[in-house]
């Protein structure tokens, strides 16, 4: 599992059209958002779509001015596979 939270700075007249547009991406949701247009976004993984080209497509929306990572964490042990068990012959 894989999942970001970042700071968007928007300009706040244009909320609306901005979290119709960040929210149309698998994986992302909106939080909140401070008086001067600074909205909290978090990204996770979603099936067929991946992080680093949802994080790439979140900068291209026309509303976003800037946008800054706040916090990422991966799960490396739920996602990486099993290891194989080694048998030892003696």
């Amino acid at each position: 599992m894989n999942i970001v939270s970042l700071v968007l700075r928007i300009h706040p007249e244009t909320r609306a059209e901005a979290e119709a547009a960040l929210t149309a991406f698998p994986g992302v949701e909106c939080h909140g958002m401070s008086d001067d247009g600074k909205l909290v976004v978090t990204v996770e993984d979603a099936d067929g779509a991946a992080m680093s080209d949802t994080l790439i497509a979140l900068h291209r929306v026309p509303q976003v001015l800037a946008a800054t990572l706040a916090y990422e964490h991966t799960d490396a042990m739920l996602s990486a596979p099993a290891p194989a068990s080694q048998s030892q012959a003696t």
